[in-house]
């Protein structure tokens, strides 16, 4: 999301190419909702040629990060070097399988992945929910409310859900999906089987590291993600933390480098990695870019949002829970429906990329 916004950005007044797998931008807060309604997914998977007009698309992957540019893998088989005056870094998260977020494929094959799920999830009786993150959560609230008396488990590594806010915010979202039957095992791991693509839709039971037996008709794994900066590598891998993480300077350029930044996800940035943060990366990283296109010394910088538990967590299109510092959790169902359930931020994204709501 962060590299699609600033593309935008900045294409109205500068050359940009844009290297991504696909051809498309999904807004990324909407997956939960396409899994019960994938005709939102006309809305909110748009072709890259519509959401970046003004940029030049390679349609590949950025497999190797050199000094002299990026050796790209193109979708037609071929190598090539891409090079810039200025490079952004903004390759986000791998998941567990390609449901959480894809590195691969058609606009048209990302699509039929919600009608599929949808179907079997229609059909489903019993269904294994793997993360109780903000997704696997908002997976929960969509599902109990299209289809009320499932039996839906969520198993979480964690002390309780949403671990990543406040408690106050947790609580609230957990005696929501109990109150609906939904089952929370925290402090648990799933053992076997493992995430395969992200999803399965072959019935199966799963055990924890406790031994517990979870009968499932689908699973879905909503865990973590790792940082997608393999293509560092050979070359950088001095500029990487342990995790994986991109070192930036405050002015989110790369360590070491003076016209590479790095955004999102893959930053070493000490905060939640929340689309609730990326505006202020992109204002900071936008000046920056500009100022080094006009030969002056980009001076902007990020403070990281450290220890702030900011949240907007859905729970079906009609109720969440916030979390705001420093008025506290919000737990009004019209209010949190105003900020996100309702809509899942998609006219709102669309408007970003200047395409009709």
């Amino acid at each position: 999301m962060a590299g699609a916004m600033l593309a935008s950005r900045l294409a109205e007044n500068f050359d940009v190419t844009v290297v991504a797998p696909t051809n498309y931008f999904e807004v990324p807060m909407a997956m939960p909702r396409l899994m019960v309604q994938p005709g939102l997914a006309d809305k909110a998977i748009i072709s890259i040629a519509d959401a970046l007009p003004k940029a030049h698309h390679i349609h590949g992957h950025l497999a190797e990060l050199t000094s002299a540019g990026g050796l790209v893998d193109g979708d037609d088989g071929a190598r090539r070097l891409v090079t810039g005056d200025i490079s952004v870094l903004a390759t986000g998260s791998r998941f567990a399988g390609q449901l959480v977020r894809s590195l691969s494929g058609s606009m048209e094959e990302r699509k039929a992945v919600f009608h599929r799920l949808e179907a079997s999830l229609a059909a489903a009786r019993r269904i294994l929910i793997v993360g109780g993150g903000p997704v696997g959560v908002e997976m929960a609230g969509e599902i109990v409310e299209t289809w009320p008396g499932r039996s839906v488990t969520i198993v979480e590594s964690g002390a309780h859900i949403l671990g990543g806010t406040a408690k106050s915010a947790s609580t609230h979202a957990a005696k929501f999906l109990e109150q609906r039957g939904v089952t929370l095992l925290t402090r648990e791991r799933i053992e076997s089987p493992s995430p395969g693509s992200g999803v399965s839709v072959e019935p199966g039971e799963a055990r924890t590291t406790s031994g517990k037996l979870v009968g499932y008709d689908v699973i879905l794994w909503c865990i973590g993600g790792r940082p997608n900066t393999e293509y560092l590598r050979a070359h950088f891998s001095g500029r990487l933390d342990a995790d994986g993480r991109v070192k930036v300077t405050p002015q989110l350029l790369m360590e070491g480098e003076d016209r590479v930044f790095a955004l999102g996800d893959i930053t070493n940035l000490k905060e939640n990695k929340m689309a609730l943060h990326v505006n202020g990366q992109l204002r900071v990283a936008e000046a920056n870019i500009r100022a080094l296109a006009l030969g002056r010394t980009p001076t902007k910088t990020y403070k990281a949002k450290t220890g702030n538990p900011m949240m907007a967590i859905s729970l079906g299109s009609r109720a969440g829970v916030a979390f705001i510092p420093p008025i506290g959790a919000i737990r009004s169902a019209w209010l949190n429906r105003k900020v996100k359930a309702e809509t899942m931020l998609v006219p709102m994204y669309r408007k970003k990329l200047g395409l009709p709501a």
